[in-house]
């Protein structure tokens, strides 16, 4: 029973302590989660977890990975007896940072959130921790293989949606290229879907991540390394995970574009890109699963449905805006930019 009166005041202050030093724990081992991300295959991974968690903010994908590597689903509590499931005595719980709301269920807020600002530390389960009625939720992730065949289309309308119009030209440098004054994504023509997906998905990260500033005259993506590259793969990577394509990717290791000397806080440029890839690709996603779901109706019956009727389809359902992105958070723009800075003077 809870207590009421001087009694349960006095507790406070012993309470918010208590409260306080397990913020603090936690966010020492968030740092160390993210100290702990020296090579390529150590960002892949957790570029798969985030894959997976797509409802969970950068700084817990960090944490729940370091406490159960193979988690796919969590929820508090109450959300999986809510769900019809029932956590397994015994189970241990995973720490994470609390969100804007309570743990009840996805947060639409969740990538906007920053983890210095949490008052609180939440416990959830994994689905695998848990029993009971099979979830009616969308996967998290579609099976290799099964990319929907609209999936391409419903990119480049995306890429409209920013003002960029997509096209299949020869002698584009590499997989493809972005204009930023002519304001194209050039994909070469002779990609299988997969590669084509890949090349376009690494552009849009590109035009959501780094056309915040108008770029020099006559400049493209091509040649970009460092922390921008890693951002813009990143998100193709997490966005074709998601959507079952099949892509192999060897990303350079963080300690290239993020450095390693504990002088340049590699811990932290990890922490602040890693926020910035989800971000992106959160917006890509949630775009995508309202044109992609199978709840969602087709502009044409379904099997007179092809991948060119995509426009048809899309132009003929409202589209639910995503939240507006946040102001740039300067903290993580000064990170950001050091770490380009750290990059070019080693390229140098």
């Amino acid at each position: 029973m809870a207590r009421d009166g001087p009694a349960a005041a006095e507790d406070r202050p012993e309470q918010d302590g208590a409260c306080a030093q397990r913020l603090a724990a936690l966010r020492i081992r968030l740092e160390e989660a993210a100290g702990d991300v020296h090579t390529a295959e150590d960002w892949a991974r957790c570029l798969r977890a985030a894959a997976r968690l797509r409802n969970e903010s950068w700084a817990n994908v960090l944490l729940i990975a370091a406490q159960r590597p193979n988690a796919t689903t969590v929820r508090g509590y109450e959300a999986w007896r809510a769900a019809g499931r029932q956590v397994n005595r015994g189970e241990k719980a995973i720490e994470i940072f609390s969100q804007a709301r309570h743990r009840d269920g996805p947060d639409e807020d969740d990538h906007d959130y920053n983890w210095r600002d949490a008052d609180r530390v939440a416990h959830v389960w994994d689905l695998s921790q848990t029993t009971g009625q099979a979830l009616s939720a969308r996967a998290a992730m579609l099976p290799p293989g099964e990319t929907p065949p609209s999936l391409w289309d419903c990119l480049c309308w995306l890429a409209r949606r920013e003002g960029f119009a997509v096209e299949r030209e020869r002698g584009c440098p590499g997989d493809g290229t972005t204009q930023w004054t002519a304001r194209r994504i050039r994909v070469l023509p002779d990609l299988t879907n997969e590669q084509a997906i890949w090349a376009l998905a690494r552009q849009l990260g590109h035009v959501l991540l780094h056309n915040t500033v108008a770029p020099p005259s006559g400049t493209t993506t091509s040649g970009c390394q460092g922390v921008r590259k890693a951002e813009a793969d990143s998100v193709a990577f997490v966005i074709c995970l998601r959507h079952g394509v099949e892509v192999e990717h060897t990303f350079s290791s963080p300690r290239i574009w993020a450095g390693s000397d504990p002088r340049a806080q590699p811990a932290a440029t990890i922490l602040a890109v890693g926020k910035r890839i989800t971000g992106a690709a959160t917006r890509i996603s949630r775009l995508l699963d309202h044109y992609l779901s199978d709840a969602c109706p087709a502009a044409v019956p379904e099997a007179e449905t092809t991948a060119n009727d995509a426009d048809t389809r899309l132009a003929a359902h409202p589209i639910i805006e995503p939240a507006s992105p946040p102001e740039p958070d300067p903290r993580i723009s000064r990170i950001v930019h050091d770490a380009e800075e750290f990059t070019l003077t080693v390229s140098r």
